[in-house]
């Protein structure tokens, strides 16, 4: 079976859900999902919520396994970057530099991940890598998207943004379709699946410790 890190995406519209407006032109077979969630108050909300972003301490604390792999030991991938149409930096491999606060170092594009959750004793496992990340000041963003063997196929897009009153939100959005003959079998247990830890996603930011 070919590496993790070595798998493609099994889905064509990456980077779909970046685009302002997804829900009305989705990718074809494709349901969409659009939630929007207030987890806290305060720029140390902010800042505790991007860390457990950056550190799949969401997934985990979700109940979903997460073992990650990097592009490299100790390096991350900065993709091309853009001003206008003009590309403004050359992609490029570099010593990874981000860090949690507990030492955790943060996902960066083109990082991998095997996600396992268990359904009826039975082990999951769901291949996704970093597609982007976004950074602003009052908001930062991380796009996945599922790769080959993953019983679904599409893109998740979670946002961290502070209001002026410093209201801090979740942002999540997402495209999917079933990809596994059994995952289609299931749909409807499919979309349950999808929609608690959809719910999880939320109640774990709202409840994450702020230092």
């Amino acid at each position: 079976m070919t590496e993790i890190r070595d798998r493609a995406t099994n889905y064509g519209a990456v980077g779909a859900t970046a685009h302002f407006d997804f829900t009305r032109f989705p990718p074809k077979g494709f349901d969409v999902v659009q939630r929007r969630a207030r987890i806290g108050h305060g720029r140390p909300r902010f800042d505790a919520a991007v860390a457990a972003l950056r550190t799949w301490k969401i997934q985990r604390l979700a109940g979903i396994e997460v073992d990650v792999v990097g592009t490299e030991e100790g390096t991350v991938y900065r993709p091309v970057g853009f001003d206008g149409n003009d590309a403004s930096r050359p992609a490029s491999i570099e010593p990874q530099q981000d860090f949690g606060p507990d030492g955790e170092p943060f996902l960066q594009p083109g990082d991998s991940v095997d996600q396992r959750i268990r359904v009826l004793g039975f082990q999951i496992h769901a291949p996704m890598r970093v597609i982007a990340v976004e950074e602003e000041a009052d908001s930062h963003g991380v796009i996945i998207g599922t790769l080959e063997g993953h019983p679904e196929a599409g893109e998740e897009r979670f946002t961290i943004e502070i209001a002026e009153d410093e209201t801090v939100f979740l942002h999540f959005r997402a495209i999917v379709r079933e990809a596994a003959w059994w995952s289609k079998l299931g749909t409807p247990i499919s979309k349950a699946l999808r929609a608690k830890y959809h719910d999880r996603y939320m109640d774990v930011l709202r409840s994450i410790d702020v230092r």
